[in-house]
């Protein structure tokens, strides 16, 4: 299968390949954070009183929301994506406008930007993040 029609735009059969995988993958993610949802309704009201299993509770669930959290940005990124796809925009950096390049849309389907753009927007995110100001008074 030539994936690309030789313009840097992906060929009909692979772009519905890729949407079945994103709509498949959201499926999954959906599922996961509900299935996340209703365990932690059904387990909050059983907690333990012993501070030892109060603590591993604690901890299990800073875990499961950190990966609820993850979940759930990927449902977004993965929406996204099928929106670009919808367009015909799927695979054009946000950026620079350049074909993604396969290698990078098969490892990461909902990439929005081409590795060099990414790095380029990491970096100025980690330059604005910056470190916080000391001695600054505590919001109330």
């Amino acid at each position: 299968m030539k994936p690309t029609n030789g313009n840097g735009k992906l060929d009909q059969r692979a772009a519905a390949e890729i949407e079945r995988f994103l709509r498949a993958r959201q499926t999954q993610l959906q599922e996961s954070v509900r299935n996340s949802v209703t365990q932690r309704r059904t387990t909050e009201a059983t907690r333990s009183a012993d501070i030892t299993s109060c603590a591993t509770e604690t901890l299990h669930t800073e875990i499961e929301v950190t990966l609820m959290d993850r979940h759930s940005r990927q449902v977004a990124q993965i929406q996204a994506a099928l929106d670009r796809l919808a367009r015909g925009e799927y695979g054009i950096c946000h950026d620079c406008g350049e074909f993604i390049g396969l290698p990078r849309l098969r490892a990461m389907p909902f990439a929005p930007r081409c590795s060099p753009c990414q790095s380029r927007a990491e970096l100025r995110a980690r330059r604005y993040a910056g470190p916080v100001p000391v001695g600054l008074p505590e919001a109330a």
